[in-house]
């Protein structure tokens, strides 16, 4: 059967809302949906980000990106304070290959788009992008830079492809960010248009769902890792 954007979806996200329960990385990879609009003007970032997060906060221009920014960066470090049992204030970040940030005991990965915010931790590499579907947004003229032949044939028969388009997206995003490499220059040979792809020596599955009605959520673990949980953090100040 060739892939279509119906087969690659999952459907809509059973999110769980997160009260307390027990977690453990080692049953579960746990992904969290956040909307920093609920929490900006709730949390007190001083003592908790760093200097150096503080002083980037301050120069986003833009208050939404101002927001966001500042949400998903108290929220890791209080997400992995809480899995590795550490001060969230006390964590350190090293930059990997591609500058991409790491912490010694687990994996993460972080996305955001708009208001939402996804924070990833897993025992295991993860990636995640959730992407805002933008009715409006001009895909044809990044789609010889982002597709393969086979995809671009994908996107050309979809019934709806500005759907395509993000779904295809999301996929890559996902991927390379599991992988640790980020976005890297020939993103057509990036393959995503199947469930389980191989990149880098690993088998990788893929998963695509609707996050909301408006934004496309998808997740790449190798084909080894533990089962996904989707957890809705509304309350996330009373735990965390």
């Amino acid at each position: 059967m060739e892939p279509t954007a119906d087969n690659l979806m999952i459907g809509q996200i059973n999110w769980l809302l997160y009260d307390g329960q027990d977690l453990s990385i080692k049953d579960f990879v746990h992904v969290f949906k956040i909307k920093a609009s609920d929490y900006f003007k709730k949390i007190n970032p001083n003592g908790i980000l760093s200097a150096e997060e503080l002083a980037k906060a301050s120069r986003f221009l833009h208050q939404q990106s101002r927001e966001n920014y500042t949400v998903r960066k108290y929220f890791l470090r209080k997400l992995l304070a809480h899995f590795l049992g550490s001060p969230a204030e006390g964590l350190v970040f090293q930059l990997k290959d591609n500058k991409k940030p790491a912490i010694d005991g687990l994996s993460f990965n972080v996305s955001h788009s708009k208001d939402l915010i996804t924070i990833a931790i897993s025992e295991s590499p993860i990636g995640v992008d959730i992407e805002y579907v933008d009715p409006y947004f001009q895909y044809q003229e990044v789609v010889d830079l982002c597709f393969s032949t086979e995809e671009k044939a994908m996107l050309g028969n979809s019934a709806l492809p500005i759907l395509t388009f993000y779904l295809l997206w999301t996929r890559k995003e996902a991927i390379v960010k599991s992988t640790g490499e980020g976005i890297v220059e020939q993103l057509q040979e990036v393959p995503c248009k199947d469930i389980r792809v191989f990149r880098n020596g690993l088998d990788y599955d893929i998963a695509s769902f609707f996050a909301t009605e408006t934004h496309l959520l998808s997740t790449a673990t190798p084909t080894d890792s533990k089962p996904v949980k989707f957890w809705e953090l509304s309350n996330g100040l009373n735990f965390f």
